[in-house]
């Protein structure tokens, strides 16, 4: 944009052009589902029958919910469940279980989303489901309603990754949609989620750490052409990060070209372009014990709920949920966090969850709320409400006389770097209590001629008016990119 010396200027110092880059995200709530579980609010607890559960969720008729272990029930054996998956057609929650022979027994189980009682299974037995380590693993729901389950192999040249495929909650028996190696001897099936509907279907799998094998960094992609067979691209990463099993025990698409993941190091976001993986960055959390993940938008906003998987048995180790802003991951950890919570009963430990596995899924987004399912294996399920502060309405008129003007400016440059209890007419266009560069950058854009500070001044030299121009151009690119 061309800047004119007959503008007249007031000198804008670097040092505080580029001190007031303090910024801020969103703010949320996380309540317990209360509709959902049984004695704690929120959360259906290991082994726990509620009631309304049908009979077949106790098989052995000994007051226990066979489908969540806990060492309370004697029948049960630890680190069976691993996936959930939401189902908006229905508003159904999905469970897989491998409890059972499923001949007999049939583990994947459908949960009211609501409430959590059991509400039933989907069918499938030996003859139709088999092979690899686990012949079943982790499930996915995609938007029409079709259900994806996995198995786990630990080797995908000896034992093929296969996917299976139900047209609805309903459906007799499910059909082989996918049985091959996409990338030859490694780990597949520990991670799992869908995008779209139809022939516009999109399955991931993330590969493991273990065994180490060449583009284990990364994960493999699945389309089809009509909505009921699948093939397989394994999407290569040259750069590291990621690191190899990157994707393994967390991963979720951002969009379609998008994914997010998470082992046992630092998550990463690969961008998609047919067999090719790109870095896009990788970002901080609470923790490397924060795993099982899921990506929504909410109020027009990018959110990330990831959960906390492991064996610790600390006096913080709750199973707890996290829940991110992704607006912006150049900023610190304390501002992308928006939310944590454990439903499990004050002063309780998690049990351990040795494998770090499990799974998060959203449910119903209304406006600023969403509902946050959230499986650590062996530790139940827990259902969050999110609620998300309303976003602010940017303003930067801070003298209130109908426009946005070089008086405005005045207001903000006396007051920049005020931290906490500014108001909008200290020159808080934003609504953060605070006096920063993001309210330069509100006042630019409503200004109308972003850069051009028409305010009644000596002029200054054209060096200083270049080096302002230049400094404000940058930030706000820098700003924009993402």
């Amino acid at each position: 944009m061309m800047c004119t010396q007959r503008t007249i200027i007031l000198s804008l110092s670097i040092s505080t052009i580029v001190g007031l880059l303090a910024a801020s995200t969103s703010a949320a709530t996380l309540n317990p589902l209360s509709t959902f579980g049984g004695a704690q609010p929120g959360w259906r607890a290991p082994a726990e029958l509620l009631a309304g559960d049908v009979a077949s969720a106790d098989t052995n008729m000994d007051t226990f919910y066979d489908f969540l272990w806990d060492v309370n029930d004697g029948i049960g054996t630890p680190d069976l469940e691993r996936g959930i998956a939401y189902n908006s057609t229905t508003n159904n929650l999905l469970l897989l279980s491998r409890f059972g022979s499923p001949d007999t027994v049939k583990g994947l189980r459908i949960l009211d989303g609501t409430t959590g009682v059991d509400k039933g299974f989907v069918d499938f037995n030996n003859t139709n489901v088999t092979g690899g380590t686990f012949t079943r693993n982790m499930i996915a729901v995609a938007d029409d309603g079709a259900i994806y389950m996995a198995n786990l192999t630990t080797d995908a040249t000896a034992s093929p990754f296969k996917i299976y495929r139900w047209d609805n909650e309903a459906a007799a028996s499910p059909t082989l949609a996918y049985s091959g190696t996409p990338l030859a001897g490694a780990r597949l099936g520990d991670s799992f989620d869908v995008i779209g509907s139809g022939s516009n279907t999109r399955l991931i799998a993330g590969y493991g750490r273990n065994p180490n094998i060449p583009g284990n960094n990364s994960f493999a992609i699945f389309d089809t052409t009509d909505g009921t067979n699948f093939s397989a691209a394994n999407v290569s990463v040259a750069s590291t990060p990621p690191n190899a099993g990157n994707f393994s025990l967390g991963i979720t698409f951002q969009d379609e070209d998008t994914v997010i993941g998470m082992g046992i190091d630092t998550p990463a976001i690969v961008d998609v372009s047919g067999s090719t993986g790109t870095l896009v960055d990788t970002f901080t959390t609470d923790g490397n014990v924060l795993r099982p993940m899921d990506f929504a938008i909410v109020d027009g906003r990018p959110i990330l709920a990831i959960m906390e998987a492991s064996a610790a048995q600390d006096s913080i180790a709750r199973a707890r949920m996290f829940v991110y802003d992704m607006s912006d991951l150049s900023l610190p950890l304390a501002e992308r966090k928006i939310a944590e919570a454990s439903l499990l009963p004050t002063g309780m430990i998690q049990n351990p969850n040795i494998n770090g596995t499990g799974q998060v899924r959203f449910g119903p987004i209304e406006g600023r709320t969403a509902i946050i399912y959230g499986l650590s294996t062996n530790n139940g399920i827990q259902a969050f409400e999110l609620t998300i502060d309303p976003a602010t309405v940017d303003d930067a008129d801070f003298d209130g006389d109908g426009d946005v003007d070089g008086k405005d400016f005045l207001t903000w440059q006396r007051n920049s770097g005020l931290l906490g209890g500014a108001t909008l007419m200290d020159g808080d266009a934003n609504n953060d209590q605070n006096v920063d560069g993001l309210d330069l950058e509100i006042w630019q854009t409503q200004y109308g001629t972003p850069l051009v500070v028409a305010i009644a001044a000596v002029p200054e030299p054209a060096t200083a008016w270049l080096a302002i121009c230049g400094l404000v151009c940058c930030w706000t690119s820098r700003r924009n990119r993402r």
